[in-house]
């Protein structure tokens, strides 16, 4: 089941906890990702009608293809703040707390890594937030790293789903997707009179199937195939709970 009934991801702080994070060289941080996973996060970003996703190409390791923006959480960042940081970084945008939804949660182990030695490649865990942008001055600010990505575009979610994309992009669409009936039927019920039974049945039915629809996304990851022709890199994908 996905994390989509919570109202977020929460970040519990024991004791005082001060960051001592460094810069670490190349060699040191090679050894840092063939021994630890990674914490990440990464953001569904929406037009303001809510109805198509903004996705970048990378085209460099790991996963040099179609992908969310996002990246390495930092010590002593809750979830939302390192999202906040990393929309600042790639895209220029500063999005209050309030507008980060929690979408889902994923693990991933890559084959290749960008540092040396790159064929060691490196793990990584996700915590998956959607942003609805408000305006289409918000969406102007939008500029991504040259340095990374080689294209941009806005998918409708049905593109994202039905075509050849890493199914964690996939998983994390079809879980916003789902979460979306879920917003939906928790507002019904707290309007005044709190809307009907066959009202609120029919949205749990629709939450159900959309849930389901999450799971057959992993049936089908091994159809998925990257190709990039920059770096002349081609894999599949092996993906289950």
């Amino acid at each position: 089941y996905s994390i989509m009934f919570q109202s977020g991801i929460p970040y519990h702080e024991t004791g005082t906890f001060k960051s001592h994070r460094t810069f670490l060289p190349d060699d040191e941080y090679g050894i840092a990702l063939d021994n630890l996973v990674k914490g990440c996060t990464d953001i569904l970003l929406l037009s303001p009608c809510g109805q198509k996703i903004f996705t970048g190409r990378r085209c460099v390791q790991p996963q040099p293809d179609w992908w969310f923006m996002g990246g390495r959480i930092f010590p002593g960042e809750t979830p939302i703040q390192s999202c906040q940081r990393l929309l600042r970084r790639e895209l220029g945008l500063d999005i209050s707390n309030e507008r980060f939804i929690a979408v889902c949660a994923q693990a991933f182990a890559f084959g290749m890594r960008e540092q040396a030695p790159k064929d060691h490649g490196t793990t990584d865990t996700q915590f998956c937030y959607k942003v609805q942008l408000l305006n289409e001055e918000e969406v102007e600010k939008v500029m991504l790293d040259e340095n990374e990505y080689s294209e941009s575009e806005w998918k409708l979610p049905s593109e994202i789903i039905e075509g050849n994309y890493h199914p964690a992009l996939k998983f994390a669409v079809g879980n916003m997707l789902a979460g979306n009936v879920l917003e939906e039927m928790e507002k019904k019920v707290e309007e005044e009179g709190g809307g009907s039974d066959e009202e609120i049945a029919a949205l749990a039915r629709e939450f159900l199937k959309k849930r389901k629809e999450v799971d057959e996304v992993l049936k089908t990851s091994k159809d998925y195939k990257l190709v990039s022709k920059e770096l002349d890199y081609e894999t599949t994908v092996n993906s289950r709970y």
